[in-house]
């Protein structure tokens, strides 16, 4: 019988288009060279990770490694974050998805690191962010977790607009392909925000807020940002029009030099507050999330991570 500090991987085998499926039966190989036994489930349905592993910590399991993209290991985040339990439950992911962020920006970007990370047990205490938003209709609150971003914008329409079958071209690709596709719509609209109490409101492409460097693959929204450092990093994308936009994705390409434009603004935080006179849907690790209004907020050292 396996001791509840084995890990348990919860696998998403539609994840990186259908890509985590064929390459399961050789990452339990090397799973197992590692000396882990691959105690794993498979989710079927988006959404199924969270419950997946609440059921996992109610049989006492106390390791947990999402095998897919930031969506799947966004659900284990939540699901140990909801339940309080991130001083008690480690988590893990092996990144197999469209963008696998989280794993790149925490070292681990390539399955056997990760793998190396969760035999020996190395742990990297992270931040996670808390959004409080409402469902569509404004009809009751919702709360959600991310450990990568949550935006507002003409930007979650990118990211919720890429198909299945284009995340089989790699990481970065299906993100750019579809930020040429939507330029042909409206890309800016009026926001309020506050960032720490001081207003911002104004007119913007989109707002973005960060706890680690990197999304949609391999482009660096946020550089400097640390999953480590008490802070959010906000980014302030102005009334860009289509040339700028197309210079902005080239200078996250470029390591994040997007920031030195006029018309993008950085700022830290703790807290964010945004609303929209528009209805405006967030994303929350790339996945779509609840809705403005929403507030933002930093969780300092709220997780266990296996990482280095």
């Amino acid at each position: 019988m396996l001791s509840p500090e084995a890990p348990f991987f919860i696998v998403n085998p539609a994840s990186g288009g259908g890509r985590t499926a064929r390459r399961w039966p050789a990452l339990a190989r090397a799973i197992r060279e590692a000396g882990i036994v691959p105690d794993a489930v498979f989710t079927e349905a988006r959404g199924e990770g969270a419950a997946l592993a609440a059921d996992a910590m109610r049989d006492g399991r106390t390791t947990l490694v999402a095998v897919g993209g930031d969506g799947t290991v966004n659900e284990v985040a939540t699901a140990i974050l909801a339940n309080g339990a991130g001083g008690t439950v480690r988590i893990g992911t092996i990144g197999m998805g469209t963008g696998k962020d989280v794993a790149k920006c925490l070292g681990i970007g390539r399955p056997r690191q990760a793998i190396r990370a969760i035999a020996a047990g190395h742990e990297r205490i992270i931040d996670a962010g808390m959004v409080r938003s409402v469902t569509r209709g404004g009809d009751f609150d919702e709360v959600h977790y991310f450990l990568l971003e949550v935006s507002a914008g003409w930007i979650p329409g990118i990211s919720h607009s890429v198909p299945r079958w284009l995340k089989r071209l790699g990481d970065t690709v299906p993100y750019l392909i579809m930020t040429g596709v939507k330029m042909a719509g409206p890309m800016s609209r009026d926001f309020a925000l506050t960032i720490d109490g001081d207003a911002y409101d104004g007119r913007y492409n989109s707002i973005s807020v960060h706890n680690m460097e990197m999304w949609g693959g391999d482009l660096v929204a946020a550089p400097g940002a640390l999953p480590d450092d008490g802070l959010l990093d906000v980014i302030r994308w102005g009334d860009l029009g289509r040339g700028a936009v197309l210079r902005a994705v080239d200078g996250q390409r470029k390591g994040g030099i997007h920031l030195r434009m006029d018309g993008i603004d950085h700022h830290p935080a703790s807290v964010v507050e945004l609303s929209s006179d528009r209805p405006s849907e967030l994303d929350i690790d790339g996945e779509p999330g609840g809705w403005l209004p929403a507030r933002i907020e930093i969780l300092p050292r709220a997780l266990r991570f296996l990482a280095p």
